[in-house]
This record gives structure tokens, sequence and C-alpha cells, in this order.
């Protein structure tokens, strides 16, 4: 607590005399006390600080990927290092952690005290996170305001708005798509080509990214499949039937209580209840009876995409959008056709919260966390190492602009091919990969723009409240949302016995709170 109090001074820029009284540590020093001279720049006196002392605070930052820790992790930390400690005087280590465990190893970092000033909040959930204490006030004494100048620039300032609660700002946000195309099929090529299915005629447009289609045609093209690779599990299956498999928003961030018709409604319905969701539920619990989906799935932790890649599966569902067969295709190691069963693009309320970053809230340098953010959205040379790697031993520069890989290197042994990058600080200064356009990141924009949007973009709940009701939910839901979405249970019997046991754990009035709070939220919104 020391330390924020001392950034706090140096923040009002008050020239104090005390230089000793904050300096017992040595990580104190980014945060201590500096004389700022009229019109100089707080953070670059922050930063002098810290070289003339020679005090280096280090920050850690963890996010998650599909494998875990790349084998060319530390080298890409050193070169990331030279650079934060030579620009910002802060020494860094980025941390990637499996999806798989991400929630259980951070929450235990959190809790425990292990190092950690910067992480990726979206597995925690946001809501929940900051209800529990994680994370960190950002507009404590400026802090973004005086350090995370060029985070503040890159949004409008609705996007802030909708990110805080209680008033408070909580999340750093990153520049990534912000709608999608629910309802994604992606298919591997060489399957697609085993059973001769002519993909190629069926693209609309010039970018050959996307193909839209019905339910029907897959279900043809699964049975075809099944026949040919009988040694392959058909479909990879997650619990995104409903956050990435249609049009309802789960405002709140859960699904106790959502709009089933976000684009005109403002009204909370039940989602368990919906047509929607017995659809999806009983379109895998068709697969699984036809021996499309692998017994062992519900106790398979290993992301859907690897799973693909692995070469046991032919098929996952996910969303689409701009650039997303490159995406895939990278995450599933083979080239992977996109088939899109809604024709809609469309924004959620909770895309503008489902991928925020944090800074824990019992960090030593709050300051030097926001100052290192602030520096991977902004630098292009930082945000291509943490995306891309190393220039010539990940990826080498084609002569029309692109990026692709070094010869002799591929998804499969290169030391950093990452494949999360919508998930960091800004991939749009970053460099595009061979096989995306080169204005992917406008086209990206524009999507954004053009998707039908959510009535209630801009809303959080704020459930610490409720968390006891909110507590229970969950513990009946965990119960059955993988026999449900994953194909083991018939949908006509358990969802009512499912519903039976949500409604006794306190569905509705945790609904109704939600909804007093979403009618409050749109009167002052001004949204009807």
């Amino acid at each position: 607590m020391l330390k924020k109090l001392c950034a706090a001074l140096l923040s009002a820029g008050m020239i104090l005399a005390i230089a000793g009284g904050c300096n017992n540590s040595p990580a104190a020093s980014s945060t201590s006390p500096v004389s700022v001279a009229e019109g100089e720049d707080p953070a670059e006196a922050v930063i002098a600080q810290r070289k003339e002392s020679g005090q280096y605070p280090k920050i850690v930052m963890s996010a998650y990927n599909w494998t875990g820790s790349p084998a060319g992790i530390d080298r890409i930390n050193k070169l990331i290092n030279d650079i934060t400690t030579e620009d910002l005087g802060i020494e860094f280590e980025l941390l990637w952690l499996d999806s798989a465990s991400y929630q259980q190893n951070i929450r235990m970092m959190l809790t425990s005290g292990e190092k950690l000033d910067l992480y990726q909040v979206s597995p925690l959930g946001y809501s929940t996170a900051v209800s529990d204490g994680f994370c960190y006030d950002l507009d404590t004494d400026d802090l973004i305001q005086t350090y995370g100048k060029g985070v503040l620039e890159g949004f409008d300032e609705h996007e802030f708005d909708a990110i805080r609660i209680g008033g408070k700002l909580y999340g750093l946000p990153n520049k990534r798509d912000l709608a999608i195309y629910p309802a994604c099929i992606m298919i591997g090529e060489e399957y697609l080509d085993g059973i001769g299915f002519d993909y190629d005629s069926l693209y609309e447009d010039e970018y050959k990214e996307m193909i839209f289609t019905d339910l029907d045609t897959i279900n043809d093209i699964f049975a075809q499949l099944h026949e040919k690779y009988p040694d392959k599990y058909v479909f990879s299956t997650a619990p995104n039937l409903i956050s990435q498999g249609s049009s309802v928003d789960l405002i709140g961030g859960d699904n106790f209580g959502v709009l089933l018709d976000p684009a005109n409604s403002l009204k909370v319905e039940n989602l368990f209840e919906s047509e929607i969701f017995y659809e999806r539920c009983n379109m895998v619990y068709e697969w699984n009876k036809l021996g499309y989906i692998s017994q062992d799935a519900i106790s398979d932790d290993t992301a859907v995409s690897a799973r693909v890649k692995s070469g046991e599966y032919m098929s996952m569902l996910s969303q689409g959008k701009p650039g997303y067969k490159t995406q895939i295709s990278g995450e599933c190691g083979r080239p992977m056709v996109v088939f899109c069963i809604e024709e809609e693009a469309f924004r959620p309320s909770s895309t503008t919260t489902s991928l925020l970053w944090c800074i824990n809230q019992n960090s030593e340098d709050p300051v030097a966390a926001m100052q290192i953010y602030n520096a991977f959205f902004t630098d292009p040379e930082l945000s291509n190492l943490i995306c891309w790697g190393e220039e010539g031993k990940e990826y080498v520069k084609t002569e029309d602009g692109h990026i692709t890989f070094p010869e002799g290197v591929d998804s499969q042994n290169s030391e950093y091919y990452n494949i999360v990058n919508w998930e960091l600080p800004n991939q749009f200064i970053a460099h595009v990969w061979e096989g995306d356009t080169l204005d992917i990141w406008d086209r990206t924009e524009e999507f954004n723009k053009n998707a039908v949007q959510s009535k209630a973009i801009g809303f959080t709940f704020d459930k610490s409240a409720y968390s006891a009701q909110f507590t229970a939910l969950s513990n009946v839901y965990d119960e059955y949302e993988k026999q449900l979405q994953y194909g083991f249970a018939d949908p006509a019997t358990t969802i009512p016995e499912m519903m039976e046991r949500l409604n006794a754990a306190g569905l509705q009035e945790y609904m109704q709170a939600k909804q007093e709070a979403l009618d409050k939220w749109a009167k002052e919104a001004g949204v009807e």
C-alpha cells in the first residue's frame, strides 16, 4: 500500500523531498515521489527515476493458450525484456498457461500472493474477479489517465463506460473483433476432399473465408465423413453451443437470465426454456447417438482446436469473422473450411467485457503494470514479439508485406507460433500473416461497426450482492452443462429436471434482479 500511496503523490505532480520514505524496497523505485517540472509528463519522469536509481521493478503478465508455455518463451521474454528495460526501466516476464488449467492456476496465484501483475481475466469471469477482489481500480490516482494514455486514445469513451462496474473501471480492453457470425462449423479441407465435397465453388465473395449454409447440409457432410473415416471422431465438442453458436445475449456474463431477442428487446428471459437452447442441445444429442462424438468427451479437457490438430477429430463449432479461416487453420494445424449456419453478424453486450486484462489488486507496482500494457498496446515492435515471436526464427516477411513461416518451420515445430492474438493487447498494429488480406484490421473494424448490435451494449451486472444465489445456480448448472452441450443427455427429459433444481436454487429471483438492474441502466442510458 505504501507504493500505491507513492504513486498517488507522483500522479498528482507533487514535489516532495522525502525520497527515502518510499525506497525501502527495490520495487518501490518506480512509484516513489519525483520532482516533476511544469509541463513534464509524469510517465516519463517515473521512467527517468527508475533508470537513475537502477532499481527496475519486474512485471509478470499471464495469458492462456491451448498448449501451455511454448518452447521459445525464454528467448521471446529476453527480447521483450531488452526493450522494456531500455524504454521503460521495467523488467518483464510473460507467462503462458494452458487454457484447461488457467482458471485454477490464476486463481491460486491471485489468492496465494504469488508474483502476478497483469492477467487475462476472461476464464475467471470479469464481474466474478471484481467481486472476489482480484482487480485494481484503474481510476485510482488517475492511473490509466496518466500512464495508459495510448489505451484511452484507442477506444471511444462509451467502450470504457461499458466496462465499469459500480462506476469503477477494473478492466483494460484490447483490439479485436467485437462481433461474430454465430454457429460456424469448421471442417478440415482434407476430409472434405476425401468425400469429394466441392466447397470451393460455394464461396460467395473474393475473400473465400466463409460458406453460408444450413444444418441439413452439415448433417449430410457429417454422415459422409463418418462413413469415410470411421477411425476418426467427426465433431470436437465444447460448451459453446449458445455463447458462440447463437445470437442469444448472455447479459451479465452468465446463462441465468438472457436476452433471446437482443437487437429488439431488453426482456430478460429463461435461456433453458427457450427453443434455441433445446435445438442446440438436441443437435449434439443426435450427433452423439450417431457416433460422431468421443465417449470420453466430458472428461477430455483438451482444447477443441487442439483435438482437431491431433488428427483424431475432423470438425468443431465456433464463431466466424474476417480472417477467421486463417486463424482457425493455424489453431487446427491444417486448412479448414468455415461453414456458417447463421447469416447475420451479431455483437452481444458481453464482447466488450469478455476478454479484458486486469491489474492484480495486490500488484506491488500498478504504475509499471499500466505502463507495460500501454507499451504493448502502442508499440508495434512489442506487439509483434508477443503476437508472432522473433523475426527470422518464427516468421519472415514476404515481398507483398505479409509474414509467413521461415523455410523448415511450420505450425508443428515453431517454437513460438501464437494462435490467440485476439486475446493480446493490440494485434491491429502487428504484422499480418499470409492468407489474410493486408486490410484485415480495417475490415474487422467495419465488421464490428455493421453488425446487428444488442440493445444492452454498455450494461454490466454487478452480481456481488447475489453471490450466494449465483454460486448455487452455478453448482446446479455445472452438473448438467456438459451432459447437455456434449450430447450425452436427452434434452427433452434432462432440461425439465435441471429447471426444477435451478428454480429451487433461486433462478427466478436472480433473473428478476438482473431485469431490475437492466431496466435501471436502460433508463439512465436512454435506451428504450
